[in-house]
């Protein structure tokens, strides 16, 4: 009987094909992991791009709107432009465009100089620009023959003269004419950094859907597959124009997720030639038996504390590949960190947005007050009225921080106040108990102003009383931390049960456009204090209404 032959089979040959098995699932996994990722940056990219987008149109409603009421009722009430009669001389026109040169100045302070106003009198002839204009003079005459031609359009028209695209607004009075014009280069420039990649733009339509102006080229053949194109209609942003963005797809993490593919693709590749260098090696060289066994049961004795330490190069190949992983591991970690600062991002917009719906709160009760009390002749109140608007507005366009000192608040409220008490002749006292060391500490700005607004307009005193609103202020240490308590305090007839319990569970308490000032104010203060402040309403006896707020110092 012959003896057989013992094959056997080594552990080198047994760890590539277990590598070969195990490649298999890893591949699946890796493209899984990397279809998800692709997947959630391409989102992330176009949420940033929305979000950036849906906040810029809302500014740029805002500014337009206030630019066409200020061209409305500027051509129509302003009694600047009443020098422009056939019966004044050139003296009087002279001044009369002084004086609106200035107003324009004050105009541009809150929407910005690129927007150029003009104005024309076709009784005399008579063409200037009201703001400054930097453009040559061959530009300065066609803008005039436009505006002399084109004298009524109600809304925001495109405009292309010269290869450069514009946007202009005018409307005709009694013969006379009141323009603004701005360039699409200045009105998108706020979405300049936004990146778009090397191929991104911005393409702008009009309403009709005819493409007016655009920032590049765009994307093309193979590239336009690598970009995500989003489009904005001018129905939902109330703009005169509709935005299309072409985006790269994978935006500020292309580069990084092609080197994580390439990384590991370079990893499973290398581990694969060495797997097979390894194995021809170990066919075509003789290898000694007893060294091998010998590294195997050295490999046997080790302790798992010890740790695992081979010379075998397949070995380390996979343990690179395993180093590979935790790379890829900790890039998704830092993925995760950036999109989390994007939010933070959001969270500052949002700050800002909600401060700046307060601003424009009573601006044409106040223009209107003023233009009553110059038509009743009584230019003293007038002057005061116009001292007080302007210390009030001058605040509001002032305030872009997300803090002010104490004392620039409480002087904001009393301009207010003094405003209120000319416009409603009455008379509404204001007290406030501000201990000195209190007058610096931050506070965010328009948060008391809201609710001292409040009263003034839902508070009615007792028939023998007016209306009294007091302020006090104290500094606070809560679990080793130093807070500002605030109490506002009227006596009107009080918050309503429904009202107090939404406040103190800071649900919005917003109803047909009433209560949008609180509302905001809470939003404010959850996206700058989180869950570290306090806002508790309650009425007091015999009648009144009172705000407890607490929030951390910011000295």
């Amino acid at each position: 009987m012959k003896n057989r032959k013992r094959t056997r089979s080594y552990p080198v040959v047994k760890v590539l094909r277990k590598t070969l098995f195990l490649a298999i699932p890893v591949i699946i996994l890796f493209v899984v992991v990397s279809w998800f990722s692709f997947s959630e940056i391409r989102k992330q990219n176009s949420l940033a791009v929305e979000n950036a987008v849906e906040i810029y149109q809302t500014e740029l409603e805002h500014r337009l709107s206030a630019i066409t009421h200020f061209i409305q009722w500027t051509v129509v009430h302003d009694p600047i432009l009443d020098s422009f009669s056939p019966d004044k001389h050139m003296g009087d026109f002279r001044l009369a465009s002084n004086d609106l040169r200035l107003r324009v100045s004050d105009m541009q302070y809150s929407t910005g100089t690129e927007y150029q106003y003009f104005f024309y009198w076709d009784e005399k002839d008579i063409f200037f620009n009201a703001s400054e204009f930097g453009s040559d003079y061959e530009t300065y005459k066609k803008i005039k023959e436009k505006i002399k031609t084109d004298v009524n359009n109600y809304t925001w028209v495109p405009w292309v003269f010269r290869g450069n695209e514009y946007l202009y607004y005018t409307i005709t009075y009694k013969h006379r004419t009141f323009a603004c014009l701005v360039s699409m280069e200045d009105i998108l420039s706020p979405l300049s950094s936004l990146n778009l990649g090397e191929n991104g733009a911005i393409s702008v339509y009009t309403p009709s859907g005819v493409l007016f102006y655009k920032t590049g080229d765009g994307p093309s053949k193979l590239s336009k597959y690598y970009y995500n194109r989003q489009f904005f209609p001018a129905e939902e942003s109330g703009l005169p124009f509709s935005l299309s963005i072409d985006s790269r797809v994978l935006g500020e993490y292309g580069r990084l997720f092609i080197l994580q593919v390439i990384v590991f693709l370079a990893a499973l590749m290398l581990s694969f030639i060495m797997g097979g260098y390894i194995l021809v090696t170990y066919k075509k060289v003789i290898l000694p038996i007893k060294i091998f066994s010998k590294s195997l049961s050295g490999i046997d004795s080790l302790s798992d504390s010890e740790g695992l330490v081979l010379t075998d190069s397949k070995i380390q190949e996979l343990n690179q590949i395993n180093e590979q992983f935790k790379n890829l591991i900790h890039e998704i970690t830092r993925l995760r960190i950036d999109i989390y600062e994007a939010e933070l991002d959001k969270n500052k917009f949002m700050i800002h947005f909600l401060q700046q719906q307060i601003k424009p709160h009573f601006y044409l009760n106040c223009l209107t007050t003023i233009d009553s009390m110059v038509s009743l002749g009584d230019m003293d109140a007038a002057k005061q009225m116009l001292m007080f608007t302007s210390k009030y507005f001058r605040y509001l366009f002032q305030v872009d921080n997300n803090f002010v000192p104490l004392a620039n608040e409480l002087g904001h409220i009393r301009d207010y106040l003094s405003i209120q008490n000319m416009r409603l002749s009455r008379a509404t006292a204001f007290e406030a108990d501000i201990p000195r060391d209190c007058n610096n500490l931050d506070i965010p700005p328009l948060l008391l102003i809201t609710f001292v607004e409040n009263s003034v307009k839902h508070a009615s005193p007792p028939e023998d009383e007016s209306l009294t609103i007091s302020l006090f202020c104290r500094k606070l240490e809560e679990n080793n931390e130093s807070k500002l308590e605030i109490v506002i305090t009227d006596n009107g007839q009080g918050f309503s049960q429904e009202v107090l319990e939404k406040i103190n569970r800071k649900e919005s308490i917003e109803e047909n456009g009433n209560h949008i000032g609180i509302t905001n104010c809470i939003k404010r203060m959850e996206l700058l204090y989180g869950s570290s402040f306090s806002l508790h309403t309650d009425n007091t006896a015999p009648h009144g209404a009172r705000v407890t707020l607490v929030i951390p110092t910011k000295q």
